[in-house]
């Protein structure tokens, strides 16, 4: 019985010890706190091209949210939350994923970004009746462009996802996908 707290009192210190560790190294903890903090929301249409194992690529759409990460920001840069919903539908295959994906973003110029990380996400293939759900990690890289309120963008993500059946013969709906995105800054 004694184990269960000792192990939530030893996490908690850990926590407790790495943010202040990371405070130390001028990373910021909870930035959302602090009065200058600003989301720099920005709201997208994406469009591409996905290609997943098991068949040819095809167009994929979707919409992503962004902002600066309400947890932890880095002493140089900035971390990017990126949260997208998209769908794939081509050759009796249709992925629906949702996807969280924090990038390390730097300035390029004034207006132009580019950013870097990986990315947690829950992939749902439909195929030939049958429906799985899977959950998946990915790293990608994205290149954003704001003109005052239009925010254009362009993405690149490997995604691995579990190694469910999905059909008979095909396990897992790994894939690449290449996007376009336009966006409103708020």
């Amino acid at each position: 019985m004694l184990r269960t707290p000792l192990t939530v009192l030893l996490g908690f210190s850990l926590v407790i010890a790495s943010a202040a560790t990371l405070a130390a190294d001028g990373w910021k903890v909870l930035p959302v706190r602090d009065a200058n903090f600003k989301p720099d929301m920005t709201l997208s249409a994406a469009v591409g091209s996905l290609d997943p194992e098991h068949v040819s690529s095809g167009s994929y759409a979707g919409a992503e949210l962004a902002f600066n990460c309400l947890a932890l920001q880095p002493p140089t840069g900035v971390i990017r939350t990126k949260i997208s919903l998209g769908q794939f539908d081509h050759q009796g295959m249709k992925l629906t994923t949702f996807e969280v994906n924090p990038r390390w973003t730097v300035n390029l110029n004034q207006d132009l970004t580019v950013g870097i990380g990986p990315g947690i996400g829950f992939v749902k293939a439909e195929v030939a009746g049958r429906s799985t759900d899977m959950a998946a990690l990915q790293i990608g890289a994205d290149l954003d462009y704001r003109i005052g309120a239009l925010n254009l963008g362009l993405g690149a993500r490997w995604q691995a996802t579990q190694n469910e059946n999905i059909a008979p013969g095909r396990s897992g709906a790994d894939n690449f996908l290449i996007q376009a995105k336009v966006g409103v800054n708020f």
